[in-house]
């Protein structure tokens, strides 16, 4: 059985998200992230010999123009104007260090949920129309998830918000630590997850679901000399013909996981499976 202190688990903790790469950033943008990976001071040494160089060379040139007799000497003052563009640029580099830092920390925002440090419900649902529409065109497999924490009300009622809002960061780690690097894990509404299974056939999609909930069940929080855990009931729905979008999709997902429900909780059902294509036959399985 798995114990877990909250004092491990901030609301911004690194989460392994298992997201693909959301779209590519523009060319500034990968300009500005150079910038920040190599650092202002790396930059103005990489600067530093060409201007150099270039100095000398210009000063070698209006040498070779002008007849200057003292060589020597215009070659250092070359030189030493060529220390000048780097040291000008320190100041201007920093600054765009500091102003790509900040345009992670509003991407990071725009992207995640604060309490959980899970993907937004928003960038899920973009990620999984991108999934979704790539798995229409190339007749791959695809399924959702949709976790939900089994009587969570009760927890914040007796423990706290406190102790609530730190289980749930608990169960999006437990969550995180059955998916594949592909996969999309998301806090969708409140207590519930949702979870995007690109290229995942429907048995395979209710194996992840059954080691996401045995997982969760294991789990124990120590809480104020308490020890808290719930359990989750998940809802699967693999991709057939019959989704003609992501909604009719997430809506199956939604009906099995109230099914999960009904049941009593603490399982998995999954909506009927589809044929990927119209004449397909796909044999009924709820688990």
């Amino acid at each position: 059985m798995q114990t877990l202190g909250f004092a491990l688990l901030g609301p911004m903790d690194t989460l392994p998200l298992h997201a693909p790469s959301l779209p590519e950033r523009a060319r500034p943008q990968r300009l500005g992230r150079l910038l920040l990976t190599l650092g202002p001071w790396r930059l103005s040494l990489l600067l530093l010999l060409p201007s150099v160089i270039l100095s000398e060379a210009l000063g070698m040139a209006v040498q070779a123009v002008m007849g200057v007799a003292d060589t020597q000497a215009l070659l250092v003052a070359a030189g030493l104007c060529g220390l000048l563009p780097p040291l000008l640029a320190l100041p201007l580099l920093q600054h765009l260090q500091r102003l790509e830092r900040q345009n992670l920390a509003l991407e990071v925002r725009a992207t995640r949920d604060d309490l959980t440090g899970a993907l937004n419900r928003e960038c899920f649902l973009q990620l999984a129309e991108r999934e979704f529409a790539r798995s229409r065109r190339y007749d791959a497999d695809c399924a959702v998830l949709l976790v939900d924490a089994d009587r969570f009300r009760n927890i914040n009622d007796r423990y706290g918000r406190h102790c609530g809002d730190a289980l749930l960061r608990a169960i999006v780690h437990a969550s995180a630590r059955q998916l594949r690097s592909p996969d999309v894990l998301a806090r969708f509404s409140g207590e519930a997850l949702s979870v995007l299974l690109p290229q995942t056939d429907p048995l395979g999609a209710l194996d992840v679901a059954e080691r996401i909930r045995e997982t969760v069940a294991e789990l124990q929080m120590a809480w104020k000399g308490a020890t808290v855990g719930t359990t989750v009931s998940v809802g699967v729905a693999s991709l057939g013909v019959g989704h003609a979008g992501l909604d009719s999709l997430l809506g199956d997902a939604d009906g099995a996981l109230h099914a999960a429900k009904e049941a009593g909780r603490n399982c998995v059902r999954a909506a009927p499976i589809q044929p990927r294509r119209s004449g397909e036959a796909y044999p009924v399985i709820s688990k």
